[in-house]
């Protein structure tokens, strides 16, 4: 179901008040630092440009304990070839082996990598006491996550950008079709109704890089809960973190 925050200008305490519930409601004090809790408490999946060290995994780290948070390099970017799974590294190899269905194949092969990243923390080093948050296209990679079974405790997505992926790299004639077989469908037979209260999305109205219409769709098919933030862009979601 869907959630709005009903007061724009506080539209920020709202966000981080919202995030801060979220976190204390699904990381255990056991689990904070200088305890005995999980190995890993919070799994933080960064956006599309970002990495390791950005503003949200600091924050994360002020808040759990350097050893509580991991935020594995996805080495992923849209045009910077240098990193393993970017797109235009992806589409490259794909023109080469898949040339009937380069887009899509490009599409899967930049998500499988960054996967592969969070792996061995998803399923060695989490417990049902731990947390995964993905922004953006971490956001996208944590969704996929979850439709694989791979998480075991909670999860929240801030503007999570799956479906954005997929009309870029299916085209909006296919991209319909596939989100709901790729993903919802595969949530819906994944995720107990238990799992799925221990999921969040969050996403301003105002977003004008992923459309806050991709989280709507997903809480409508699924639903995961949705925390709409009045006149919210892709940017207020830092407001959770900071």
């Amino acid at each position: 179901g869907k959630r709005g925050l009903n007061e724009p200008q506080d539209s920020e305490v709202c966000v981080k008040a919202t995030f801060s519930s979220f976190l204390s409601g699904m990381v255990p004090s056991s689990s904070l630092p200088g305890s005995m809790g999980a190995a890993i408490s919070v799994l933080f999946m960064h956006g599309l440009e970002s990495g390791p060290g950005g503003s949200k995994h600091r924050a994360l780290i002020d808040a759990f304990g350097e050893e509580k948070v991991a935020c594995p390099d996805m080495q992923m970017s849209k045009l910077r070839p240098d990193k393993a799974n970017s797109f235009v590294r992806s589409l490259a190899l794909s023109l080469l082996l898949n040339p009937l269905s380069p887009m899509r194949s490009a599409l899967r092969r930049s998500l499988e990598g960054c996967l592969d990243a969070h792996r061995p923390f998803l399923r060695e080093r989490m417990d049902r006491d731990s947390v995964v948050v993905g922004s953006s296209w971490g956001g996208a990679v944590a969704l996929r996550a979850l439709a694989d079974g791979d998480v075991k405790g909670g999860c929240l997505l801030i503007a999570p950008a799956y479906g954005l992926c997929v009309r870029t790299f299916h085209g909006e004639a296919a991209a319909e079709e596939f989100i709901k077989e790729s993903l919802y469908d595969r949530l819906n037979a994944q995720l107990s109704d238990e799992q799925k209260e221990r999921c969040l999305v969050v996403h301003g109205t105002d977003d004008d890089t992923v459309p806050i219409s991709d989280s709507r769709q997903l809480s409508d098919a699924t639903g995961i809960e949705l925390v709409e933030i009045p006149g919210g862009d892709h940017r207020l979601n830092d407001a959770l973190l900071e």
